[in-house]
């Protein structure tokens, strides 16, 4: 079982959704669903293209246009087949871009072409060697971005003494529970207060639980699996948060979590011991 499946099932609503306007906007310009996709995701945009420049680029940047031409592109190829969300295969078209982009303006003066002349006579004679050339990149790249995610989750865990096997021991085994326990994390994650409190503390202190608005013993029982989601929502780990059908672009509680609000919705959810 992988750490993705450990988290959740993977699958809602909203990235249904939004994977219908996608093919929308493909099947009928005129919607107007390309331009509002465009507008809505920009700051994923932005902070996909700083995460891949590992700097932080603005609207005035030309690493901007190229990041937002390549979620249009995006808009444009994605299929229902496809066995990533469309914001994973976005992230994907979008890093390739950028990596084009910076490979252009290297100054090789001398360098031998690695594609010869008549390069596009060929590609059109070979159209389905370079399709298949492409998808092969494609699953290697998302592959690679999905390995280096794990190993950051993984290193993650242990600053709190947590191994990828104590997580899939303590994944609740009821959906229901997940989805409680992940909402929970979210409000957590977004209180800097709580998220240190829960994440640092020895105990769980029942002034803690009661802010919460979550028995004491329910925190207790899922506090591996709760650590894990609010460390997916700190950290940057975008493929994740897709997967669990989180904003991609954002990062709970604003701070990275390290090592040693008021809780209206979980108090709904959490049971007197759930």
């Amino acid at each position: 079982m992988s750490a993705l499946q450990v988290l959740g099932d993977g699958d809602n609503q909203e990235r249904r959704e939004l994977e219908e306007r996608v093919l929308t906007a493909q099947a009928d310009e005129s919607s107007g669903q390309r331009e509002a996709l465009l507008g809505e995701y920009q700051s994923y945009i932005i902070r996909i293209a700083s995460r891949i420049c590992k700097r932080s680029i603005t609207l005035q940047d030309d690493e901007y246009t190229i990041a937002l031409a390549g979620f249009n592109e995006a808009i444009t190829q994605y299929r229902r087949s496809e066995p990533s969300s469309f914001l994973t295969f976005a992230y994907m078209v979008i890093q390739r871009r950028l990596t084009d982009y910076y490979r252009r303006e290297q100054k090789h003066q001398n360098q031998v072409p690695l594609i010869p002349p008549d390069a596009r006579e060929n590609e059109s004679v070979h159209k389905e060697v370079v399709a298949e050339s492409f998808e092969q990149f494609r699953e290697r790249e998302l592959a690679e971005i999905r390995r280096s995610e794990i190993e950051q989750f993984t290193q993650a865990l242990a600053r709190f003494g947590i191994k990828l096997t104590d997580l899939v021991k303590a994944s609740p085994k009821h959906r229901d529970t997940r989805e409680n326990m992940l909402s929970i994390a979210l409000e957590i994650a977004a209180n800097q207060q709580w998220m240190e409190e829960f994440l640092h503390q020895k105990k769980i202190k029942k002034s803690f639980a009661e802010q919460i608005g979550c028995h004491r013993r329910t925190l207790k029982r899922h506090r591996i699996y709760l650590t894990a989601l609010v460390l997916v929502l700190v950290e940057d780990l975008p493929l994740m948060r897709d997967y669990l059908g989180l904003p991609i672009d954002r990062k709970g509680g604003g701070i990275r979590a390290e090592g040693d609000g008021n809780g209206s919705q979980s108090a709904a959810l959490c049971g007197a011991d759930s």
